[in-house]
């Protein structure tokens, strides 16, 4: 069976259902999310404190030779349920499952956590078409949904957040649900939880300067960074800003798409400077608003650049955007050090 990519939220807070599945699979784009997902099925399914022994992981090299039935038959014998959780797509892992699927042990639940996958993949194709079987897709969501789900989210823990707030967290989250979920987890810590002491209608709402404390890390600061070096074409400081991010975990895809927002943002302001709009005024274009330290450095982005300039380098961002999302589609990833020499293209184009 499958699940449209606008109902898997209700399913997985939902979960377990009444016609429970012996399979899963969670599968797309979103790798953020295909955890987050995995994770929240896995603890709705074992419980808070399940035994170690109720749960094994494995990678698509493991399955073969019926372990991965086997794992799942073996229930330990003080526990009453088994979850074996697979990583990876190999045709190994489609043929384990296909053979699991034909005799299931009903007390265990498989869950298969996947990059994106073709319609026609051996293992989507089989997961969709049966009807013990369950899949999951999981693509990345654009800013309108995130912020609708951070602000359900926060509701839901007694808390609302200004506009400003709001746009601020998400433009910082990217696109992945994992990374949010996290996020507001951290929001909620340093507000204090609802029922702690001094909760109050006041404390409840969540401001601007509550994002810019709680969310405001290190690797905001690094993109922040990174976008800033290359409008303001110091390559060597872009350089050092890709390489922080790399190793902080962050992907240069991600960093491709935050810089594309901001030049996108450049040319709605570049455009109102050159019909007669103050500076000052066209630079509260930017969303999230900018932080003062910013300001200086962004004017000075705009002495830089023209609106042709910004066109060129905007329509460099949004082919290897375009690129990137194929090469998903096909299970596959741009490059990092392509994506690194785009940015680093588009900082050496800044001083020209």
């Amino acid at each position: 069976m499958k699940l449209t990519a606008n109902k898997v939220e209700a399913f997985v807070d939902a979960f377990p259902p009444p016609d429970m599945p012996v399979l899963i699979l969670i599968y797309g784009p979103d790798q953020g999310g295909v955890r987050d997902i995995g994770q929240r099925l896995s603890a709705a399914f074992l419980g808070a404190e399940p035994d170690p022994l109720q749960r094994v992981d494995l990678n698509d090299s493991d399955v073969t030779g019926g372990r991965l039935a086997d794992e799942a038959a073996a229930i330990p014998m003080f526990g009453d349920k088994k979850l074996v959780l697979v990583r990876g797509d190999g045709g190994q892992v489609a043929r384990a499952a296909e053979d699991y699927l034909a005799a299931p042990t009903q007390a265990a639940l498989v869950i298969i956590e996947t990059a994106a996958l073709r319609p026609a993949a051996a293992l989507r194709k089989l997961v969709e078409n049966h009807k013990l079987a369950m899949a999951l897709p999981c693509f990345e969501a654009d800013a309108r949904p995130i912020a609708q789900i951070m602000s359900d989210q926060l509701d839901a823990e007694g808390f609302r957040i200004e506009a400003a707030a709001l746009e601020a967290a998400v433009a910082r989250l990217a696109t992945d649900r994992g990374i949010m979920r996290r996020e507001i987890e951290r929001l909620v810590l340093y507000k204090g939880p609802r029922g702690s002491a001094g909760f109050s209608g006041e404390t409840a709402l969540i401001t601007l300067d509550d994002v810019d404390a709680a969310l405001g890390d290190q690797s905001t600061l690094t993109l922040d960074s990174l976008i800033d070096a290359v409008a303001l074409g110091r390559v060597a400081a872009a350089d050092q800003a890709l390489a922080r991010l790399t190793a902080g975990g962050q992907t240069l895809q991600t960093a491709l798409g935050a810089v594309r927002r901001h030049f996108q943002t450049l040319h709605i302001a570049t455009g109102l400077i050159e019909t007669g709009t103050p500076q000052a005024q066209a630079l509260s274009a930017f969303r999230p608003p900018l932080h003062f330290r910013r300001k200086p450095l962004v004017e000075n982005q705009l002495r830089l650049w023209s609106r042709r300039k910004i066109e060129r380098a905007l329509s460099l961002l949004h082919k290897s955007e375009i690129d990137a999302r194929a090469m998903r589609a096909a299970g596959t990833r741009l490059p990092e050090a392509v994506a690194g020499q785009i940015l680093l293209r588009i900082a050496r184009a800044a001083q020209r």
